[in-house]
Protein backbone atom coordinates (compact mmCIF):
# COMPACT_ATOMS: atom_id res chain seq x y z
CA UNK A 1 0.00 0.00 0.00
CA UNK A 2 1.23 3.30 -0.95
CA UNK A 3 1.55 5.58 2.07
CA UNK A 4 -1.14 8.17 2.58
CA UNK A 5 -1.19 11.21 4.76
CA UNK A 6 -3.77 9.54 7.08
CA UNK A 7 -0.78 7.15 8.09
CA UNK A 8 1.21 10.51 9.21
CA UNK A 9 -1.44 10.87 11.59
CA UNK A 10 -1.44 7.46 12.93
CA UNK A 11 1.86 7.00 13.37
CA UNK A 12 2.14 10.22 15.15
CA UNK A 13 -0.30 8.94 17.57
CA UNK A 14 1.27 6.06 18.50
CA UNK A 15 4.75 7.67 18.67
CA UNK A 16 2.73 9.94 21.33
CA UNK A 17 1.26 7.02 22.91
CA UNK A 18 4.90 5.14 22.91
CA UNK A 19 6.50 8.42 24.62
CA UNK A 20 4.45 9.36 27.42
CA UNK A 21 3.04 5.84 28.10
CA UNK A 22 5.69 3.12 27.38
CA UNK A 23 9.45 4.60 27.15
CA UNK A 24 11.82 5.18 30.08
CA UNK A 25 12.63 8.63 30.43
CA UNK A 26 15.58 8.04 32.17
CA UNK A 27 16.65 5.26 30.14
CA UNK A 28 15.60 5.71 26.41
CA UNK A 29 15.54 8.80 23.81
CA UNK A 30 12.75 9.71 22.28
CA UNK A 31 10.71 6.91 20.59
CA UNK A 32 10.92 7.32 16.33
CA UNK A 33 7.98 6.47 14.25
CA UNK A 34 9.11 4.29 10.64
CA UNK A 35 6.58 4.35 8.25
CA UNK A 36 7.30 0.77 5.91
CA UNK A 37 5.38 1.17 2.84
CA UNK A 38 4.81 -0.32 -0.82
CA UNK A 39 5.89 2.34 -2.06
CA UNK A 40 5.80 6.23 -1.69
CA UNK A 41 5.12 9.75 -3.08
CA UNK A 42 8.02 12.21 -2.27
CA UNK A 43 5.22 15.05 -2.21
CA UNK A 44 2.88 13.29 0.31
CA UNK A 45 5.41 12.31 2.64
CA UNK A 46 6.90 15.97 2.72
CA UNK A 47 3.61 17.39 3.44
CA UNK A 48 2.55 15.01 5.55
CA UNK A 49 5.55 15.56 8.00
CA UNK A 50 5.68 19.27 7.74
CA UNK A 51 2.76 19.34 10.82
CA UNK A 52 4.76 17.13 12.61
CA UNK A 53 6.94 17.02 15.55
CA UNK A 54 7.76 13.70 16.44
CA UNK A 55 10.62 11.92 15.21
CA UNK A 56 9.48 10.18 11.75
CA UNK A 57 10.59 8.32 8.61
CA UNK A 58 9.42 6.86 5.29
CA UNK A 59 10.68 4.21 3.36
CA UNK A 60 9.89 1.42 1.34
CA UNK A 61 10.78 -1.79 2.36
CA UNK A 62 13.40 -2.68 -0.67
CA UNK A 63 14.55 1.21 0.01
CA UNK A 64 16.21 0.51 3.39
CA UNK A 65 20.31 -0.56 3.50
CA UNK A 66 20.68 -4.17 3.48
CA UNK A 67 22.32 -3.82 7.21
CA UNK A 68 19.03 -2.40 8.49
CA UNK A 69 16.79 -4.61 6.56
CA UNK A 70 18.37 -7.34 8.62
CA UNK A 71 17.67 -6.33 11.38
CA UNK A 72 13.64 -6.08 10.57
CA UNK A 73 10.94 -8.55 10.91
CA UNK A 74 10.12 -10.38 7.94
CA UNK A 75 7.02 -9.79 6.22
CA UNK A 76 5.19 -13.12 7.14
CA UNK A 77 6.36 -12.05 10.90
CA UNK A 78 4.65 -8.79 10.81
CA UNK A 79 1.99 -10.37 9.21
CA UNK A 80 1.58 -12.53 11.64
CA UNK A 81 1.52 -10.28 14.61
CA UNK A 82 -0.39 -8.02 12.86
CA UNK A 83 -3.53 -10.36 12.28
CA UNK A 84 -3.12 -11.23 16.64
CA UNK A 85 -3.80 -7.20 17.07
CA UNK A 86 -6.10 -7.54 14.42
CA UNK A 87 -8.04 -10.89 15.71
CA UNK A 88 -7.87 -9.55 19.10
CA UNK A 89 -10.90 -8.40 21.56
CA UNK A 90 -11.27 -4.62 21.89
CA UNK A 91 -10.23 -4.54 25.36
CA UNK A 92 -7.37 -6.98 24.66
CA UNK A 93 -5.40 -4.46 22.29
Amino acid sequence: MCSRPLHFGQLGFYVSVVDDLVRDKEVDGPALGILIAESRDRAVVEFALRGHNAPMAVSTYAGLPDQVRALMPRAEDLTRIADGVLGAAPEDR
